[in-house]
């Protein structure tokens, strides 16, 4: 398998304490960084919930599966569209594009509740299953009945993208390209399973925070 159970604990045992340290080090050299420097922690534990997901999918009435599915449908439909806008007015500069990453902020606030709230009040839209070795989440959105599947992936990924290309510090740029260019292989390569395999391939990708906040000289600007 390409993805396992195994791949995700051990992906969520590296990255949480790596979140850990990146934050350690933000909160001493600037604080303006501590929820970039948080991104490895959160994708750990996202990724501990998938591997919860892979150990329990083979049981469709387990509490177990329904619990980490919704949990980790939490981070991917709701907190990164947040999240990632928030990071990126943290440590901005330009009044210009703060005043564009707060409106991407709102816009990923609104868009994000209305794909994960009728999620939890309408819980037969989700299904979990197992497709080309990865965890398929099969999920209805509100936006299906008017726009295209592919048009909203270009809404979410613009809300993440955008504020990470567009600002002014280089470990958030870099971080964006990273993560471009492994959302659109992952699109070419894992359609299907995009949801599951992107979030792993950002994960693992989140690993470069640790590399430039805390091993190398170039660290964060100081305050």
């Amino acid at each position: 398998m390409c993805f396992s159970a195994e791949a995700s604990f051990v992906t969520a045992a590296v990255l949480i304490p790596t979140g850990l340290a990146c934050l350690k080090e933000s909160l001493a050299v600037n604080k303006s960084y501590w929820a970039f420097a948080l991104l490895p922690f959160l994708f750990g534990v996202q990724q501990l919930l998938e591997g919860v997901v892979w150990l329990t999918v083979s049981e469709q009435d387990s509490v177990w599966l329904w619990f980490a599915t919704f949990c980790f449908l939490f981070f991917s439909h709701f907190l990164w569209l947040v999240w990632i806008p928030f990071t990126s007015l943290l440590t901005e500069s330009n009044k210009f594009k703060r005043k564009l990453f707060i409106g991407l902020s709102i816009v990923g606030l609104v868009f994000g509740v209305s794909m994960y709230i009728p999620l939890l009040l309408q819980t037969d839209w989700v299904a979990v299953s197992i497709q080309k070795d990865s965890i398929y989440y099969d999920v209805k959105l509100i936006y299906d009945a008017i726009l295209p599947r592919y048009a909203s992936t270009i809404i979410y990924a613009l809300i993440i993208l955008v504020p990470l290309l567009l600002s002014s510090d280089r470990y958030h740029k870099v971080l964006g390209i990273l993560v471009t260019v492994s959302g659109l292989l992952t699109w070419a390569f894992f359609g299907l399973v995009f949801i599951s395999v992107w979030c792993f391939f950002a994960a693992i990708i989140s690993s470069y925070i640790f590399y430039q906040v805390v091993l190398t000289r170039h660290r964060l600007p100081s305050n």
